[in-house]
C-alpha cells in the first residue's frame, strides 16, 4: 500500500471550527475517533464528514445496521480475554460498528454511489475545551506498533491499540488475535465484514455530504483498518 503521511490531531490541540466539530463528536461518544482527527487538517472536509456521520449516528436504523455488523464480525476463537482487556476494549466494540458504517458511507459518497445532497445546518457548539476523555492513548511508539502497521498495511496505528497499550494490555490480545487475522479464515471474515458494511451503508443514500477529493488516501487507510478493528474488538471483548 502506498504510504500516506498525515497526523492525528490530539483533542486537546483542536481550536476554532475543528474544536467545535470535536465538541459535537464528544456529545455522542467518549472520544474523537481517529478518522476525524486525521481529517482535521482540512476543517471543511472534517465538517462535511462529521455532518454525514452525525446523520447516521442519529438515525435509529443505523443502530440496527451496526448491531448486524458486530454480530457478523465475531470470530470463532478459543481465546477468552482477561477482564482488564475486555474493559479496555469495550468502548471500541461499542463504537466501531457505526464508525465502519460511517467511513463506508463516506467512501460511497466520494465515489459517487450516493449523489451529493445539500448539507444540513451544522449547528455546531461554540469552541470550548473538551472534557478529558476516558479512553487514553499511548502516543509514543510501542514495541508492537510496527507489527500492527505491518499486519494492517496502514500507516496509522488504530486508537484501540493505543488505548490497550496505555493500559499495559496490548501484548495479550495481540498475541492471541493477530495470528487469526493473517489466516485464510480471518481474511474471509474481514472480507465479509467489508461487504456487509457496503450493503448496509448503501441503505442510507440521503446522507451524502462528503466530497473531499484530497481525503481519498486517508479514507482508504481507514476502510482497510476498520473491518479488522471490529473483528479484533469483538474477540477482545468476548466473555
Amino acid at each position: 500500500m502506498q504510504e500516506v503521511r498525515y497526523r492525528l490531531l490530539s483533542e486537546e490541540l483542536a481550536t476554532g471550527r475543528t474544536l467545535s466539530v470535536f465538541g459535537d463528536v464528544r456529545a455522542r461518544m467518549p472520544f474523537v475517533p481517529a478518522i476525524f482527527r486525521a481529517l482535521a487538517s482540512d476543517p471543511e472536509a472534517l465538517e462535511a464528514a462529521w455532518l454525514q456521520a452525525r446523520a447516521l449516528y442519529d438515525d435509529p436504523c443505523a443502530e440496527e445496521a451496526a448491531l448486524r455488523l458486530v454480530r457478523l464480525a465475531r470470530p470463532d476463537l478459543a481465546y477468552r480475554p482477561s477482564p482488564p482487556v475486555r474493559a479496555a476494549a469495550a468502548p471500541f466494540v461499542a463504537e466501531l460498528p457505526k464508525l465502519l458504517l460511517v467511513v463506508t458511507s463516506l467512501g460511497l459518497s466520494l465515489e459517487g454511489a450516493h449523489p451529493l445532497r445539500s448539507r444540513p445546518p451544522a449547528n455546531l457548539p461554540d469552541p470550548a475545551p473538551l472534557p478529558a476523555t476516558p479512553v487514553p492513548e499511548l502516543r509514543e511508539e510501542h514495541p508492537l506498533y510496527g507489527s500492527v502497521r505491518a499486519a494492517y498495511g496502514t500507516e496509522h496505528v488504530p486508537s484501540m491499540y493505543k488505548a490497550l497499550a496505555a493500559a499495559g494490555l496490548l501484548e495479550e490480545p495481540w498475541a492471541e488475535i493477530s495470528p487469526y487475522l493473517g489466516t485464510a479464515e480471518g481474511g474471509r471474515l474481514v472480507e465479509s465484514v467489508e461487504a456487509a458494511a457496503d450493503r448496509e451503508a448503501r441503505a442510507f443514500p440521503d446522507y451524502a455530504f462528503f466530497a473531499a477529493e484530497g481525503a481519498r488516501p486517508v479514507l482508504a487507510q481507514f476502510l482497510v483498518a476498520l473491518p479488522r478493528n471490529l473483528v479484533f474488538a469483538t474477540a477482545a471483548t468476548r466473555s
